[in-house]
């Protein structure tokens, strides 16, 4: 019982190895209890059968023992399994290691209620056995009262003072005194099992909105990385469009620039070409003009009538002359 306390406290900060340590202790804690159970039946029949029944018996302060610290234990592995679900993180990263071993506590303190329950009842079967001794003609209805009686054996001290087996009875008052005391401490005993079972699945209800906001929170971070993910494709897309949409832009600007310096380069050959045939035609008529005007027409219209009236003699006929 002393490691296990101990062993209590090395549970810190959650990181992955204290966790899984702690899980494993659990588990040897859980099966020590499966020990004490085993134990608890071999003393408890040994007390049913055992002649004396009172407490300071032998074998009943070694049932005593045994229960308290078998108790000891549960109150114990109960605490140390709320430390573990009462951390989301560990919730988290080791649920299903947490599960286990919080689901054989469970079972741990149901096997323990089912012990001291198969102990009640062989214990109250017994207590009607010896009331029946005292009182032989009592009824079934007498009996069960006897035995329910929570009043530390008035009813058997009532019996006892109506029997004629006053020496038997006497010693049978005793033990049922005993056994009341014991039946009372196994009643309180469930009564803790069962708070302590309770506690562990109020602990769940309450941890249960930590570990949704815990869960919550993780699928908020996994949509907004969606959602991060989602905008940064339609900002590249976009970025390409735009992109795109320049070198759209730039093509139709550089086109009209080609299309511009050719327009003016046919304007410049167009307008050269003419101004070079009129420079041709300028050049052309005034040589003309000066050599008519330059050379002598009527000496040459002259000299050729001179050279016909040669070559005609007048006569009958037009004849050539020699």
């Amino acid at each position: 019982m002393a490691s296990l306390s101990q062993n209590a406290g090395s549970y810190g900060a959650g990181n992955s190895n204290s966790v899984l340590n702690e899980v494993s202790e659990i588990n040897r804690g859980i099966d020590m209890i499966d020990r004490n159970l085993d134990q608890l039946k071999m003393l408890q029949q040994r007390a049913l059968d055992d002649a004396d029944a009172s407490a300071s018996s032998n074998t009943n302060r070694q049932l005593d023992a045994l229960s308290s610290e078998t108790m000891a234990h549960y109150r114990s592995l109960t605490e140390r399994v709320r430390k573990l679900k009462s951390n989301p993180e560990s919730q988290q990263k080791f649920g299903q290691q947490v599960r286990r071993v919080d689901s054989r506590l469970k079972d741990a303190i149901r096997a323990y209620q089912g012990v001291e329950s198969a102990f009640r009842k062989k214990t109250q079967e017994q207590m009607a056995r010896q009331y029946r001794i005292v009182r032989p003609d009592a009824d079934e209805a007498e009996v069960r009262a006897a035995v329910e009686d929570q009043t530390g054996g008035q009813v058997f001290q009532q019996a006892l003072m109506q029997s004629n087996r006053r020496g038997q009875a006497q010693a049978v008052l005793s033990a049922v005194q005993d056994r009341h005391a014991q039946l009372k401490k196994i009643e309180q005993q469930m009564i803790e099992l069962a708070q302590l079972f309770q506690d562990m699945d109020t602990l769940i209800i309450q941890q249960e909105a930590a570990v949704v906001a815990i869960e919550q929170k993780g699928e908020e971070v996994v949509e907004n990385l969606d959602k991060g993910n989602q905008e940064m494709v339609v900002a590249v897309s976009t970025a390409r469009k735009t992109r795109k949409k320049k070198w759209i832009c730039l093509g139709i600007v550089v086109a009209i620039l080609i299309i511009i310096a050719i327009i003016v380069a046919v304007y410049v050959t167009i307008q050269n070409a003419g101004k070079q045939t009129v420079s041709k035609r300028n050049i052309l008529q005034p040589n003309s003009r000066s050599w008519f005007e330059s050379a002598p027409v009527p000496q040459m219209l002259a000299e050729r009538a001179h050279a016909m009236s040669k070559r005609l003699v007048p006569g009958a006929h037009w004849q050539l002359g020699g």
